[in-house]
């Protein structure tokens, strides 16, 4: 016989039972989010002995008229987990998450600036002292994410043996209830987003000059305390790191300052990827560097920077059997 108990109360015990403790906090704010803001509001009331997959299907059409594909995909792998352990502790019969369609996720178009572009940042970010300056070189030359870079102290930098290393990540989040804080929103330094994001870089001599010169320049203005091994390498107060947010605003300003179009923060990390493979960097050793999961997301994101390089091989292909 089935337990009586809304969707309301069980998804508030599966996030504090079973998912919270074993996620990122990262992750329990979306869930908490999703579960606050979207699925309560309209079927919380719901009981699970109740749950059928019209009242899914509809609830999921719904958020698809109102949020984006990833947002509306997020939620309903959140749900599934939800509901396997539902069913698992018999509150019902099967995952109807299971059959529930939802719009497929669209991927954006991605923003990779070009040589001329890259030419006229350059030329603006290495031209100054500003310490979030080097930040947007260090990006645009090592693939790193913004979360990585503002994370980034100065144990991480290999000198001897010229690496990088990717340990922690860095977000503003949202605190819940139990953080025991009286603000909203606070700084959180976490392990990157998976183990593969867990690497190091190597840099070449070029880049290695820049970063001697930003560790003068910061510890001319602030002192040799600033070359402590916790410090953190992109900083405007000692013991403070740069917030992502801070660094986009800045970014915003030098795009402007440099004549280039609108661009997020990220295609920092797309042209180095693609500025990569015109290199003629392989797929596996990019996504290693990248720190993706799997060699197929790099070969997903990024197959059709190659449509040049397929293009002159038809060429060269065709000339051959053409030629007399």
């Amino acid at each position: 016989m089935k337990k009586k108990i809304t969707l309301n109360d069980w998804l508030k015990k599966w996030f504090t039972l079973y998912s919270k403790p074993n996620v990122k906090h990262s992750t329990a704010v979306s869930y908490e989010c999703y579960i606050r803001k979207h699925i309560i509001p309209e079927i919380g009331n719901v009981y699970m002995d109740r749950m059928d997959l019209d009242t899914l299907q509809n609830f999921f059409n719904a958020k698809s008229r109102e949020l984006s594909p990833k947002s509306v995909s997020n939620i309903r792998m959140m749900m599934h987990a939800a509901f396997k352990i539902a069913n698992l502790n018999d509150l019902i019969s099967k995952n109807y998450i299971e059959y529930v369609t939802i719009p497929k996720v669209i991927k954006k178009e991605m923003r990779v600036f070009t040589r001329v572009e890259q030419s006229k940042l350059l030329i603006t970010i290495v031209n100054t002292d500003e310490p979030y300056a080097f930040g947007i070189f260090l990006c645009l030359t090592t693939g790193i994410r913004i979360g990585e870079l503002c994370a980034l102290t100065w144990d991480d930098i290999d000198f001897g043996n010229k690496k990088l290393k990717i340990r922690r990540t860095l977000q503003r989040l949202m605190t819940l209830d139990d953080d025991n804080s009286d603000t909203k929103t606070k700084i959180y330094i976490d392990t990157p987003k998976s183990a593969s994001s867990i690497r190091d870089i190597p840099l070449s001599d070029d880049i290695m000059e820049h970063i001697q010169k930003h560790r003068d320049n910061m510890e001319k203005q602030y002192g040799g305390s600033i070359l402590f091994p916790t410090e953190f390498v992109i900083t405007h107060r000692l013991g403070s790191p740069c917030e992502p947010k801070t660094l986009q605003e800045y970014f915003k300003t030098v795009l402007e300052y440099s004549g280039i179009s609108k661009a997020n923060f990220h295609a920092l990390r797309h042209t180095f990827a693609t500025r990569a493979l015109e290199a003629g960097v392989d797929f596996k050793t990019l996504s290693v560097i990248l720190g993706h999961s799997d060699i197929n997301v790099t070969m997903n994101r990024y197959a059709h920077v190659l449509d040049d390089t397929r293009r002159k091989a038809m060429d060269n292909i065709t000339s051959v059997i053409l030629s007399q």
